[in-house]
């Protein structure tokens, strides 16, 4: 099995992150991988947000958390009152990858860089875990304005898209579940 397919089969979500920040050649690493993400018509259209900021990263998972906690999802809600629930685990860094409005495809070119920033990461081993909550923020008007009152540089015309935390696992690497069977269907 080659080096990228293992990667694959390796990378887990990590919910418990070492207070240590990632070093800065690695961070550079997985956002140049991003960057190499395919786009729709190579437009390119994304923006990259890094949150190392403590203070900030706090206010934001504060935002994020009491979104939960008046959700009409029940899920969310137990999630969110559970003693000690931090949205995004205290791990030390948050990406979020934003898209041009005006682009084709924003949201596929998003997803698609974050998941080249997920693997990169996991080829470093550095952990990380996807966090829909800054995107759930977003989708209404008193959310957008909220996470745009935090000041973060998403441009004017970008709208979240993708947002995953990373950081040192504290706990050991976790295994993978067993795949659901039936989930492919071959056509010849």
């Amino acid at each position: 099995m080659n080096e990228t397919i293992e990667t694959i089969f390796h990378r887990r979500s990590i919910r418990a992150y070492q207070p240590l920040q990632i070093r800065e050649e690695e961070l550079q690493e997985i956002i140049l991988a991003g960057q190499y993400a395919p786009t729709a018509m190579g437009e390119q259209p994304w923006h990259f947000t890094v949150l190392q900021n403590p203070d900030l990263l706090e206010k934001l998972q504060l935002q994020c958390k009491a979104l939960f906690l008046n959700s009409d999802n029940a899920s969310l809600r137990a999630v969110a009152s559970r003693e000690g629930y931090h949205v995004f685990y205290h791990a030390p860094t948050l990406l979020i990858v934003s898209g041009d409005c005006k682009a084709i495809t924003p949201l596929q070119d998003s997803l698609l860089a974050m998941e080249n920033m997920l693997l990169a990461a996991a080829s470093l081993g550095i952990g990380s875990c996807w966090v829909h909550s800054v995107v759930m923020l977003c989708g209404n008007d008193e959310g957008t304005a909220a996470f745009r009152s935090l000041g973060l540089g998403v441009p004017e015309g970008y709208q979240p898209h993708a947002a995953a935390v990373f950081g040192y696992s504290a706990m050991p690497w976790p295994e993978a579940e067993p795949r659901k069977p039936g989930r492919v269907n071959v056509v010849r």
